[in-house]
């Protein structure tokens, strides 16, 4: 441990994470110092003052990680009180921070490994981090460990941003990686041993038939289509995630629905489709609202690089008043476009105002 702390009081490292607390070392005007990130709370404390500051966090501390361009410490406090101290290999190149405070903060530094292992354009890349930065406010990141579930996860670059941020911020990232194509599953296999990602697994299966004897932090799918996110959503409840974060694709199933209803709305297809959109997302909210979680609809990436921008980001927090105007106003709009949405189907009982057999 000794070794750690010695190396937190030189120079040369990127990042330090104390159960949650980060340190970054940045340059001021005034002179070199450390920035420490405590929750809600920043301060910067100088140089001469950090190692009294350093050994105040490592005090009580739990579990220890040091992030630097030549290699990576985690130390790891025993319940008898001996401290577990091993060496990684760097989860960046990226040198320690010589730049102003006040610069842009961003969830991966643009040079880490994984953008060069995905080979993911700059336009990915940008979505890649705002991606991250949406999902990092969930309250799952407080804990030492999350188990996170990508059904469908395609090429799983989005999903392997979580594990790179996870080591960022000393959060493990037990990942699961889900698509039901073997060969996609085979080179995302090869891209996490590249990465060295031991806590990254994939699976080829689908959604429905995935089992898990581990609970399960996080839930997350991007861009399935049609009623492939409903199924994603119904694992998630299935599985009692306490976080359910989708990006829906196409919406085919309702727009077939409610296709021949006579209405200036819907007579043309472009109108029709994006009604479609909206009554479908609507009825996904309210479905998971009913169910116990908080949901807030939000824009994903800019419309100008796809009309597909929508996100649902829900956080398990149960609300009786809130629960039972979510039901309320699901049974409304089902109702009022004479619907059957798959999201009512794959809950079946779970959901209490389904009609679904």
């Amino acid at each position: 441990m000794e070794q750690l702390r010695s190396r937190a009081l030189d120079e040369g490292w990127r990042k330090l994470v104390v159960d949650g607390v980060a340190a970054t070392p940045v340059s001021l005007k005034r002179g070199r110092a450390v920035k420490v990130v405590d929750g809600p709370r920043t301060e910067t404390v100088p140089l001469d003052e950090w190692g009294a500051r350093l050994d105040a966090l490592l005090a009580g501390a739990r579990n220890v990680h040091l992030l630097a361009p030549d290699g990576d410490l985690h130390a790891r406090r025993t319940k008898k009180g001996k401290w577990l101290v091993s060496h990684g290999k760097a989860s960046s190149p990226a040198p320690a921070a010589d730049a102003h405070d006040r610069e842009r903060h961003r969830a991966l530094p643009s040079d880490h490994p994984l953008f060069r292992a995905t080979k993911i354009s700059r336009d990915k890349e940008r979505q890649v981090q705002h991606y991250v930065e949406l999902l990092r406010s969930l309250p799952v990141w407080e804990r030492d460990v999350i188990h996170v579930v990508d059904a469908g996860c395609g090429k799983a670059y989005m999903s392997l941003a979580l594990v790179a941020y996870g080591r960022e911020v000393g959060t493990r990232v037990e990942l699961v990686g889900l698509d039901t194509n073997p060969q996609v599953i085979d080179t995302v296999r090869e891209i996490a041993e590249e990465l060295g990602y031991a806590e990254a697994q994939f699976q080829a299966t689908s959604i429905e038939e995935y089992e898990s004897d581990e609970a399960i932090d996080l839930l997350v799918s991007l861009h399935a289509c049609d009623t492939a996110t409903d199924e994603a959503i119904a694992a998630g409840v299935r599985l009692a995630a306490d976080a359910i974060v989708v990006a829906p694709c196409c919406h085919h199933e309702l727009a077939a629905q409610i296709a021949g209803k006579k209405d200036a709305l819907l007579r043309h297809g472009l109108l029709l489709g994006r009604q479609a959109d909206l009554v479908t997302d609507a009825l996904r909210a309210a479905a998971l609202e009913t169910l116990g979680y908080r949901v807030d609809v939000i824009e994903f990436v800019s419309a100008e690089h796809t009309a597909k921008n929508v996100m649902l980001r829900a956080e398990h927090s149960p609300s009786g008043p809130r629960a039972e105007r979510a039901a309320a106003e699901y049974v409304e709009l089902r109702d009022r476009w004479g619907v059957e949405p798959a999201i009512e189907r794959l809950l079946g009982d779970r959901l209490p105002v389904s009609r679904a057999p």
